[in-house]
C-alpha cells in the first residue's frame, strides 16, 4: 500500500499515521485523530480506532457481496478492534470477548444480504456482536464489573489515580443498560440513531439514557476536580475541602456532588473542567489477540470451513425488517408469557368449575356438620359460611343470577335446588351462627395492576377484612417491591410498590402474597418501552376501603371482602 510515498503491508492490522493520506485500503482518506482525546497512557491517543465514514461502509458491503477475497480482512481491519473492545465490556472473560467477535464477524460475511441500507454497517456489526454476547451461556448479571485500571510498566502509569479509580467505581454503580448506553455513544462515538439500532430503542429513550448516565458520571468525578480547581471560585466549596488532605473520602465526596449539582459556580465550573469523553479516556482499551484476525479470515475464506460458517450463522436465527438481529432476550421471554397465558386461563377455569360444584350443593356434608336443623335437605340450600370463606364474591353473584334459572314454581321434594335458599335462609341462618364461632374472619383484599405500562411500576394495593392480618409478599422475575412484609390492622390498608428492574426490556412475573387471611398471585407484564420510571408518590393513592367496589354488590358481614384467592 502506497500512502504518500510511503509503503505500508497491503493488510494492515492497524492504521497508518496520524496526517497520512491514503487512496486504497481501508483507511482510504486522511486518518486523523480526534483532537480533544487526552493521550493517558504511555503516549497513545484513547481511542485509536480508524474512523470510516459511510461511504468506506458501502464499498465494504459491496464487497462483501460479491465474495471479495479481501473482503473479510477489511471489515476485521475497519471494525475488529473496536468490537473486541466493547465485547470486553459485556463478557467477563477475554477468551469469550474473542468468540463473540469471530462469530459477529462470520455473521456478518454470511447474512450482509439481509442488511438492508449499507451505509448502515457500522451498527450492524455492533448489533450482531452485542446479540453474540446475549446469546453466550452465563449468570445475568448484566454488563460485567469494571477491574480498576493496573499499570503494566512504569511507561504506562496512569497520570490521575484517584479520578481513574473513581470513573471505575462510577462506571461500576451506573445500571447496566445506561452503562452500554454511555460506552456505545461516547467511548466508540456511535450517534444516537446508530445506538437506537444496536439496543432497539428510540433515539429519544438514547438520548435520555445517555444525558441521565452522563450527568451520573461527570457529577461525580466533578467533586474530585473541583475540590482542586475550584476552591478560589467557590467559598462554599473551599470550607467544606480546606482542611483536606489527600484522597477525597466517600462520605465528603457525596456531600461535594450534592452541594455541585445545586450551585450555580460550581455547575459552570464542572462543564468546564469535566467531561464524559475524557473521563472514559481513563478506561483501558482491550486489544484483541493478535490470532483473531487470522481466524476471522480463515473462517469466512476458507472453502473447507463452508459447514462452521453455516452452523455460527444459524444461531442469529430471526432479523428485523432492517436486517438487524432481534435480541435474544426478547425472543426467549416469549414462550414464558404463553405458558403463563395458559396457566391462568386454566386456573380461571379450575375456579369457575369449584364454583358451579358449590352452588349445587355438592359441598353438603361442610354444611350439615354444623346445621341443627332436623332436616338436612332444607338446611343444605341455606347459608353456608365454610363455602363462602372459600368464595366470598360467589353467593351475591348467584343471588342475582337464580331468580331467572328458576323462574317455575319449586316443588317441596326438591330440597337440594337453589330455589329454597332464600325461604329457608332467614330460619337457618339465625341457629347456625349462634352456635359457630364468629362468622366475621380475616380475609386479605389485594388489587393488581394488569399491566405495568411503559414506565415498568405499578401498586399492588392491600386491605384488612374483619380482623388483623399479617402478610408477606415474594416476587419471580426481574422486579422489585417496596415492602416484602407487614400487619394490617382490621379495616386498614397498605399499598406495595412494584418496579421493573430493567423497563427497556419487555418481560413478565409474579407477584406471591400470602396471609392468614388468604393469599393472592398477581401476575404482572411490561412493554418495554424504555421511559423512565417514576418514583413512588409520596402521597400514595388510597387502598382499597372495607366498603367493596362500586361494580360489586354490597356484600353482607358473613360474606363480606372483595375478591381474593388462595
Amino acid at each position: 500500500m502506497l500512502c504518500q510515498g510511503r509503503t505500508f503491508p497491503a493488510r494492515t492490522t492497524h492504521p497508518p499515521d496520524v496526517g497520512v493520506q491514503c487512496d486504497v485500503g481501508p483507511w482510504r482518506g486522511q486518518w486523523t485523530r480526534p483532537a480533544d482525546v487526552p493521550v493517558l497512557r504511555g503516549g497513545r491517543s484513547v481511542p485509536g480506532w480508524p474512523n470510516t465514514g459511510r461511504a468506506d461502509d458501502h464499498l465494504l458491503v459491496e464487497a462483501l457481496r460479491r465474495a471479495d477475497a479481501h473482503a473479510p480482512a477489511d471489515l476485521y481491519d475497519a471494525y475488529g478492534e473496536r468490537l473486541y473492545d466493547y465485547a470486553c465490556s459485556r463478557l467477563p472473560h477475554p477468551e469469550a470477548a474473542a468468540e463473540a467477535v469471530h462469530n459477529a464477524l462470520v455473521t456478518a460475511c454470511e447474512a450482509v444480504d439481509r442488511l438492508g441500507d449499507s451505509r448502515r454497517l457500522r451498527a450492524w456489526v455492533y448489533a450482531l456482536t452485542r446479540h453474540q454476547c446475549l446469546a453466550r451461556p452465563r449468570r445475568r448479571t448484566g454488563t460485567p464489573p469494571l477491574a480498576a485500571p493496573v499499570p503494566e510498566d512504569d511507561e504506562d502509569e496512569i497520570d490521575d489515580p484517584e479520578l481513574a479509580e473513581l470513573v471505575f467505581e462510577v462506571l461500576g454503580e451506573l445500571a447496566p443498560g445506561d452503562r452500554e448506553v454511555l460506552e456505545l455513544a461516547v467511548r466508540h462515538a456511535l450517534g444516537d440513531a446508530e445506538v437506537a439500532a444496536v439496543l432497539g430503542l428510540t433515539t429519544r429513550q438514547i438520548a435520555a439514557r445517555v444525558g441521565r448516565a452522563r450527568d451520573l458520571l461527570e457529577l461525580a468525578a466533578a467533586a474530585v476536580v473541583l475540590a482542586r480547581v475550584g476552591r478560589a471560585h467557590c467559598p462554599d466549596l473551599s470550607a467544606m475541602v480546606d482542611s483536606l488532605e489527600g484522597p477525597l473520602p466517600p462520605l465528603l465526596r457525596k456531600r461535594l456532588s450534592a452541594h455541585i449539582g445545586g450551585c450555580e459556580i460550581c455547575h459552570e465550573l464542572r462543564h468546564r473542567h469535566v467531561s464524559a469523553e475524557r473521563l472514559l479516556a481513563a478506561v483501558p482499551i482491550g486489544y484483541p489477540p493478535l490470532s483473531l484476525r487470522h481466524r476471522v479470515i480463515d473462517t469466512c475464506a476458507n472453502p473447507d470451513r463452508e459447514q462452521t460458517r453455516r452452523e455460527i450463522a444459524k444461531r442469529t436465527e430471526r432479523f428485523d425488517k432492517a436486517g438487524f438481529p432481534l435480541p435474544a432476550e426478547r425472543r426467549s421471554r416469549r414462550r414464558p408469557r404463553r405458558l403463563t397465558a395458559l396457566v391462568i386461563t386454566a386456573s380461571c377455569v379450575l375456579a369457575a368449575t369449584v364454583a358451579v360444584v358449590v352452588v349445587n350443593g355438592t359441598a353438603e356434608p361442610a354444611g350439615v356438620r354444623a346445621a341443627p336443623a332436623p332436616s338436612p335437605s332444607v338446611f343444605t340450600p341455606g347459608a353456608e359460611p365454610t363455602a363462602a370463606d372459600e368464595a366470598p364474591g360467589d353467593p351475591l353473584e348467584e343471588e342475582t343470577e337464580e331468580p331467572e334459572e328458576t323462574a317455575e314454581p319449586p316443588t317441596p321434594s326438591a330440597a337440594p335446588t337453589p330455589a329454597p335458599r332464600r325461604t329457608t335462609r332467614p330460619a337457618t341462618a339465625s341457629p347456625s351462627a349462634s352456635r359457630r364461632p364468629p362468622a366475621v374472619s380475616a380475609r386479605l383484599a389485594v388489587s393488581c395492576p394488569a399491566d405495568l405500562g411503559a414506565s415498568g411500576a405499578g401498586l399492588i394495593q392491600l386491605a384488612a377484612r374483619g380482623s388483623a392480618v399479617s402478610w408477606n409478599a415474594s416476587v419471580s422475575g426481574e422486579m422489585g417491591l417496596s415492602a416484602r412484609r407487614g400487619r394490617l390492622a382490621a379495616g386498614k390498608g397498605a399499598s406495595v410498590w412494584i418496579t421493573v428492574e430493567d423497563p427497556g426490556e419487555p418481560g413478565d412475573g409474579q407477584v406471591s402474597i400470602r396471609s392468614n387471611g388468604g393469599s393472592r398471585t398477581c401476575a404482572v407484564s411490561w412493554p418495554g418501552q424504555d421511559v423512565e420510571a417514576p418514583e413512588p408518590p409520596r402521597d400514595t393513592p388510597e387502598p382499597p376501603g372495607p366498603e367493596p367496589s362500586e361494580s360489586a354488590p354490597a356484600p353482607s358481614p358473613q360474606d363480606g371482602g372483595v375478591a381474593q384467592s388462595d
